[in-house]
């Protein structure tokens, strides 16, 4: 029993959970949305059939995706300031909670044929609490709660890895689920009950097993925070010395420069009493402009990709879109493995300019895609994709000394919700206004703006290798 609840105390375990839920409602949704759009379209000609009813579809998830991001952004906030003051796991336990309720209310839909429109106040319910702007914020601060500095990439990105492998697992369960179910004239039902449960272990994992870090409770507000983590620091660093003695001289340089640097934080704050004395404000700037770019070339091209697949030149079927989903997913393996396999020898920085780069080369790649083949070699090129967002997250969570980062993670994930929706819609504006002529336009534009991405990293390593203030660097 002990062992079942460590196991489950694992914040990756609440992840996978979600994803995988998460996927299953997706399956159901789409389905039940082609279904409606589908009668409503019935008596029209074929052509005209078809396309009516992608230009129905098209318009539902695009009103429906704004209400979901918009009405969250402000919650979002709120939860990240709410978690780092009384408990990480709020951040959490609220979005899984609004998740649970709204999400499974497409039951009733599907079970009592309510209109389709009523999934609109799902979205807004869903927004309220949260969302995946504040669910990701909430997890990522935990996250880092739990893990030391030298470690924080690694544990981001593994949970990373878990959302991907799960939402994997789910997608392709879904599928297999749906054809099962339709047998039985049940798919949406079936799917959706299995989506609660889902939905409903999360929750409960998160509520129950999940351990506040005692870092957190340590940190407390600003100020007293960064001088019980100086002690226990210094703590640790003793015990370190009666450890390992031969490591003396190392720790000794280290302390001399944590001094310095807590003298100069400490000076900081005499000449602004109540600022946050251990961030460095245009460092983290930085690191959101750095961020904020990388999505909107990130986000942009991800949606325009499901509808360039399925037109000339590649023009695939449901196998191959399946195939073609496989590689999106195995980007966060091969992510996850490259931050463990290279953070031995490369920085931060350097990991987040790597997948920035691994990005834009694919994207770049895409841009000549006309046949099946020369896709896959695009989708090689970005296996190191991944590595940049929760990167980013792991840097700016070092900035912040006395574990308040829950509020700055928060600000990130609202901006990357705003990068997202605005990337959403101009891209598949610009894909749908220059599909025939010069359909990777798109592509171009993608490959272009996450590389801009590149620039703010620069002077992010500019201050991080030579801190103002700090003499001698």
């Amino acid at each position: 029993m002990e062992m079942c609840q460590e196991l489950f105390s694992h914040i990756e375990i609440v992840v996978g959970l979600h994803q995988i839920a998460g996927a299953v409602y997706d399956t159901s949704l789409l389905m039940l949305v082609h279904e409606r759009s589908n009668c409503t379209c019935a008596n029209s000609t074929i052509s005209g059939s078809q396309d009516q009813q992608h230009a129905a579809i098209s318009r539902f998830y695009m009103i429906y995706n704004l209400l979901l991001g918009i009405s969250s952004l402000l919650p979002t906030y709120y939860l990240g300031k709410l978690g780092d003051q009384k408990c990480r796991k709020i951040t959490i336990c609220v979005p899984l909670l609004g998740y649970l309720v709204s999400r499974s209310l497409l039951l009733f839909v599907i079970l009592f044929d309510l209109p389709l429109e009523v999934m609109f106040a799902t979205a807004l319910m869903n927004g309220l609490s949260g969302d995946s702007s504040a669910f990701w914020a909430g997890v990522m601060a935990f996250a880092s709660d739990a893990s030391t500095e030298e470690k924080r990439s690694i544990q981001l990105n593994r949970v990373k890895l878990a959302s991907g492998v799960s939402a994997m697992i789910g997608s392709i369960a879904s599928g297999h689920l749906f054809i099962y179910f339709k047998i039985s004239h049940d798919q949406g039902t079936g799917l959706m009950v299995i989506s609660s449960i889902c939905y409903i272990f999360s929750f409960l994992c998160s509520f129950c097993c999940l351990k506040s870090s005692p870092r957190q409770t340590q940190g407390g507000s600003h100020g007293h925070g960064s001088l019980l983590d100086g002690e226990q620091q210094r703590d640790n660093n003793q015990a370190t010395d009666e450890i390992q003695p031969e490591n003396a001289t190392w720790d000794e340089d280290q302390s001399e420069r944590s001094r310095l640097l807590d003298n100069r934080n400490d000076s900081r704050t005499r000449d602004n009493p109540g600022g946050d004395r251990s961030v460095d404000k245009i460092t983290i700037a930085l690191l959101f402009a750095a961020g904020v770019l990388y999505q909107l070339g990130l986000r942009g091209a991800l949606d325009v990709l499901p509808i360039f697949v399925l037109k000339d030149p590649l023009s695939w079927n449901a196998v191959w879109v399946g195939y073609g989903n496989a590689t999106g997913y195995a980007i966060f393996i091969t992510s996850f493995l490259a931050v463990v396999a290279f953070s031995r020898w490369l920085k931060d920085n350097d990991l987040i300019v790597m997948g920035m780069l691994s990005f834009s080369t694919g994207m770049l790649i895409m841009a000549f895609v006309k046949w099946t083949f020369l896709y896959f070699i695009a989708r090689a090129l970005m296996i190191f994709a991944l590595i940049p967002l929760p990167t980013i997250q792991s840097v700016i969570s070092k900035q912040i000394k006395d574990t308040s980062y829950g509020k700055p993670l928060a600000k990130l994930q609202i901006l990357l919700t705003l990068a997202g929706i605005v990337a959403s819609v101009a891209f598949l504006n610009i894909y749908n206004s220059t599909q025939d002529q010069y359909p990777s336009v798109s592509f171009y534009l993608s490959s272009v703006i996450s590389c801009l991405g590149i620039i703010p990293m620069i002077f992010v390593e500019r201050r991080l290798s030579n801190p103002p203030g700090f003499p001698g660097y």
